[in-house]
């Protein structure tokens, strides 16, 4: 069996390159969360104390990265105020390779996009890469993966384990069709960013959609309600232009050994917040959505191996589990039927 190969994901960047911020939510959480009435009646004693903790977080982040080289699969979701309180009262010097936030945070973002494996293409049944028009014409089915760093598969190593890639595979294992592949999500972004993605899908340029966003609106301070009323109005355009749609929404950060207590906590009520509206705005809208946060996020939990390099994002086993929830919303909305099974993946 053929795949898509590997790329410049393996390689170390060159001189002049920015690397994704490893350490980019942790300080404008505790901001966000004190501006939605979540750290209501929390103390300045203890305000300062999580950011103490989120100090020493990033600071733990760092180490961890050097140890490792050049940590590529970093999204700055989870970690932007951790550095930006440590440079803020000295105790951390800043990186040689940017900064967190604006433009600098862009370019970090955009070279991480640089880097990730590729796996756009035409999927045959079995699998394999084969050749085709992803037209729609041919009987080949049409599958677009929107979003942010997760659904690009950000910590992922090789482009076999790409959420898009395992779903693009289950679906034409399922559909007996080929199916092709394209992936329009972008490191770093947040729902404002759906309708330029859908604009590049094109009115019925999908047979399935497939979107994941979320946890960067939590790091830029967008309010759940925005954040969910943002995706809820793509995913309705989406489907009046034809196109189903099948949402992953926000997970649970509580999982996330690497954030201390009791900041995770917190992070936690404001994830499940977010996800909470997501599904509500995406049934308004006519989407389904899949609750990550419930299915898939306990499986974390004191799991490291599903864990990229960097502690925040899924590695290649991890995606597999998410495209275990996905998978069946996505046969529902391409072959119909309210029970779909969900196919095991081919053994390892």
């Amino acid at each position: 069996m053929t795949g898509p190969g590997r790329t410049e994901s393996a390689r170390k960047p060159t001189a002049g390159h920015h690397e994704a911020d490893p350490t980019a939510l942790l300080h404008a959480a505790t901001l966000a969360l004190a501006g939605a009435g979540l750290l209501a009646g929390v103390t300045g004693a203890a305000v300062a104390g999580l950011l103490r903790q989120a100090r020493s977080t990033a600071r733990r982040i760092e180490h961890a990265q050097h140890e490792v080289g050049p940590v590529l699969t970093q999204d700055p979701a989870l970690a932007e105020a951790a550095l930006t309180a440590a440079r803020l009262d000295g105790s951390y010097a800043p990186s040689t390779w940017g900064a967190v936030g604006g433009a600098a945070q862009q370019a970090a973002d955009a070279t991480a996009q640089r880097w990730l494996p590729r796996g756009d293409g035409v999927y045959g049944p079995t699998g394999e890469l084969v050749d085709g028009a992803p037209d729609g014409a041919g009987g080949v089915l049409r599958l677009a993966m929107l979003g942010d760093s997760t659904a690009v598969g950000f910590g992922c190593t090789v482009a076999d384990e790409l959420p898009g890639v395992m779903l693009a595979r289950g679906l034409a294992r399922a559909a007996g069709r080929p199916v092709a592949l394209r992936t329009l999500g972008v490191v770093g972004v947040g729902a404002a960013d759906l309708d330029r993605q859908l604009a590049l899908v094109g009115p019925g340029g999908a047979d399935v959609v497939v979107v994941v966003v979320g946890a960067n609106d939590i790091r830029d301070k967008v309010s759940p309600h925005l954040s969910a009323r943002l995706l809820g109005a793509m995913v309705g355009e989406a489907t009046r232009a034809g196109m189903p749609v099948a949402v992953g929404t926000c997970p649970d950060f509580g999982v996330i050994g690497a954030i201390p207590q009791p900041l995770r906590t917190l992070l936690r009520t404001w994830s499940h917040r977010l996800a909470d509206q997501q599904a509500r705005e995406v049934i308004r809208a006519g989407g389904e959505p899949v609750a990550i946060g419930q299915l898939v996020s306990p499986e974390f939990a004191g799991r490291p191996e599903l864990f990229a390099a960097d502690r925040f994002h899924p590695s290649g086993a991890g995606y597999a589990r998410a495209v275990d929830a996905l998978l069946p919303a996505v046969l529902r909305a391409v072959l119909g039927g309210d029970e779909v099974p969900r196919p095991a993946r081919p053994a390892e």
